[in-house]
């Protein structure tokens, strides 16, 4: 009976002197997986072509009380466009329904770019081990739109088009994720988030398509699934 009881003892000690510390500050990297307008390749919706990219968090949580807390997160994405399916469908847009002979093409492009900073709340369960957490956060996300030139010759006529655009809007974040306490200090933090924005993008673009016009502004919906792996510092 008393070794039971020493058992129970030491493990109550052990599980408590592993939990007594949940806040953590974390740094992580994963995949960012488009979806919604920001995945679509059509530029009459408005499409961003987007590819999966990467993602790179600082995170962290402060914990009041046994459960809950509030979350903090600044993370930086970067998705390049699909280059080629671009580059044609910017082709057709600008050379007319009946395609002239083209000479030669040239086209040089960027990558979408956005970094956000947001807080909320924040909820974390104890299991064994592990700490399961969960956070809605929001705030604002600045977005780059990846800068293009393209250049289209065929014979005598050259057809040109530039553009870039940049905005704030806001943004928001739902996400679970699983900490595996290795000690008092240092978990291995593994996580899933989808995050959201609808930014009105400000569009400079110019062109020389024998009259052909673009529009200053638009709307489109970023849409993202992120899955990082990464380190949290536990206190």
């Amino acid at each position: 009976m008393r070794k039971i009881v020493f058992i129970i003892s030491l493990c109550g000690l052990l599980t408590s002197s592993l939990f007594s510390q949940r806040s953590f500050l974390g740094l992580s990297f994963g995949a960012s997986l488009p979806s919604e307008e920001f995945a679509k390749k059509s530029l009459q919706e408005d499409g961003g072509y987007a590819l999966p990219g990467f993602v790179i968090e600082f995170s962290g949580a402060y914990i009041f009380d046994y459960y809950f807390g509030i979350a903090g997160t600044f993370t930086f994405s970067a998705n390049s466009p699909d280059s080629e399916q671009l580059k044609q469908d910017l082709i057709d847009n600008i050379t007319g329904p009946i395609p002239p002979e083209i000479d030669d093409v040239i086209f040089n492009h960027g990558t979408w770019m956005y970094s956000n900073l947001m807080a909320g709340p924040f909820l974390t369960i104890p299991v064994a081990f592990m700490n399961l957490d969960f956070r809605a956060v929001a705030g604002m996300s600045f977005l780059l739109s990846p800068p293009w030139e393209l250049t289209v010759t065929s014979g005598d006529e050259t057809y040109f088009q530039t553009r870039h655009g940049k905005t704030v809007s806001f943004a928001y974040m739902l996400g679970t994720g699983i900490r595996f306490n290795m000690n008092n200090n240092y978990a291995i933090r593994v996580s899933a988030d989808y995050f959201h924005s609808k930014p009105t993008l400000t569009v400079d673009q110019d062109s020389a398509v024998g009259g052909a016009t673009g529009k200053s502004t638009y709307d489109m919906s970023v849409g993202t699934v992120n899955i990082n792996l990464g380190i949290a510092y536990r206190f």
